[in-house]
């Protein structure tokens, strides 16, 4: 458990790195060419682990690959007409969306990973938003889609990953939504779209499919052997704290006080969140990662 606690912090610092990346390649190329380009580099780094899938293994892998990558879908359109930071904060929602989806799923959830999720949230909330504007347009929607899809997300992988080993669950992942990326991006590429500009970028796609997609979700994967639904959507909320800090030591970028008690804020909810022993006690299987 430890182990998997320290791997989806991982997670977390690899994505937060991820917002600004997306944000500039969705300006210059469009949300399905970019998805389907970085899926197909994850694809290739797992390839050898997909002749390991069972029949059953496809069936639910396709069913996560599919939530996935709606999430990753909506999330990419939504980045085209909001700021990254207000993307971030509704990305987040799924934080407090996974402890009030689980007990429909008669599942346990403790009381701690409700003030957790609180927590988190309103820290997301100090780091992310500038001033109190409230209005709530199209891209917001697109976004609070991607927040839903990746609750759903953690509490299907939550069940999948006490049936089938990890890479080979990756690795169908991944190989699934690089299908669904292309599939999307067709009609554009029938239209007249050239993949000659993907080259452009090659050093952000292959960071984002090697680091932040393949690796990531294998990661997940692992760590959600031994942690609860609820830690793993609170220990998500990392994700913008890396952000900050990536972007004071990068792009000099400084957090303001608001943000820096919204950090601690986050922190103190990942504490919290791992505060129930019982549900810590997962019940796991002897399962190979191979």
């Amino acid at each position: 458990r430890t182990l998997a606690f320290f791997l989806m912090v991982l997670v977390t610092v690899l994505w937060g790195s991820t917002f600004p990346l997306v944000k500039e390649l969705v300006a210059q190329i469009s949300p399905a060419l970019m998805l389907a380009a970085r899926f197909t580099v994850a694809a290739l780094v797992l390839l050898p682990w997909l002749r390991r899938a069972t029949k059953a293994l496809w069936l639910e892998g396709t069913l996560l690959a599919s939530v996935l990558f709606a999430s990753y879908w909506t999330q990419a359109i939504g980045m085209t007409t909001i700021p990254s930071g207000r993307a971030a904060f509704i990305t987040g929602l799924n934080v407090i969306l996974v402890p009030l989806m689980l007990p429909f799923l008669k599942r346990r959830v403790p009381w701690p990973a409700f003030v957790a999720a609180a927590l988190a949230l309103g820290g997301i909330a100090l780091m992310s938003l500038n001033g109190a504007n409230l209005e709530f347009g199209i891209g917001d929607l697109w976004v609070l889609g991607c927040a839903f899809s990746y609750a759903v997300y953690i509490l299907l992988v939550d069940r999948a990953v006490t049936r089938h080993a990890t890479l080979p669950l990756a690795a169908v992942q991944v190989s699934v939504v690089c299908l669904l990326g292309w599939l999307t991006a067709a009609p554009e590429l029938i239209g007249g779209s050239s993949l000659s500009g993907l080259l452009e970028f090659w050093p952000q796609l292959l960071f984002l499919g090697v680091m932040a997609t393949a690796l990531t979700t294998l990661m997940q994967a692992y760590a959600q052997r031994f942690l609860a639904a609820f830690q793993i959507a609170t220990l998500s909320a990392l994700e913008p704290v890396w952000a900050a800090i990536f972007g004071y030591f990068l792009l000099s970028e400084r957090l303001s006080t608001r943000g820096l008690i919204g950090a601690g804020l986050i922190l103190l909810a990942m504490v919290l969140s791992q505060f129930d022993p019982q549900a810590n006690q997962r019940p796991t299987r002897e399962i190979s990662p191979q």
